[in-house]
């Protein structure tokens, strides 16, 4: 199967530029062979803590990573937060409830940043008491998704041609470089609220 394409950003290190540590070498080494494609992965909720019946994480060639977070807003509330941070930031921050398409008009100049800067992970959530969805982009390109409606998901894995595959491997497993490309000022674009955290 091809090897997933990533954004120009993220790439695996060269032996030089890592510390000369067996440990990081050999991850180096198994990355060659890892199975980094496109497709998903799919576990059911089994704990029942939060209201959402699965979650999965779905690779997808970059240059259609922006389609596939449009096509999941359209699934979404009409009325969610958009969610960011920096890759390093443990909690990342939560807008106020938004219209959807707002969100996206004001995300939308900003495609290529957003699809491309490995120092950035962003999202969008709708949480009641009796239901709970979330879209959220990795800082390494790839998506998480928690979500109640099975058949709307089955869906738009059809439509994108992302099949289930268990032993699905993603880049941040391994060692990995990344280059930014987002100017700061996107960021307050979207006013934080509460910091409020991802759920596992």
């Amino acid at each position: 199967m091809r090897e997933l394409q990533l954004p120009p950003t993220i790439r695996t290190p060269r032996p030089d530029e890592v510390p000369h540590s067996q440990e990081i070498l050999g991850n180096i080494q198994r990355r060659q062979t890892a199975n980094i494609v496109q497709g998903f992965t799919l576990k059911n909720n089994t704990s029942h803590q939060q209201p959402f019946t699965f979650y999965c994480e779905i690779n997808i060639d970059n240059a259609n990573l922006w389609r596939l977070f449009q096509a999941f807003l359209l699934l979404f509330p009409d009325e969610v937060y958009f969610i960011y941070g920096h890759k390093d930031d443990e909690t990342p921050y939560c807008s106020s409830y938004q219209d959807k398409f707002e969100i996206l008009n004001i995300l939308t100049p900003y495609e290529i940043e957003l699809t491309m800067d490995g120092f950035l992970k962003f999202g969008i959530a709708f949480q009641s008491k009796d239901f709970f969805e979330e879209l959220f982009i990795m800082p390494a390109k790839y998506l998480q998704y928690w979500g109640a409606n099975t058949d709307s998901f089955a869906k738009i894995m059809r439509t994108f041609a992302l099949n289930q595959i268990d032993d699905l491997n993603f880049i941040d497993e391994y060692p990995w470089v990344t280059e930014g490309v987002l100017p700061p000022s996107v960021l307050a674009i979207l006013s934080p609220g509460s910091p409020s955290p991802v759920p596992s």
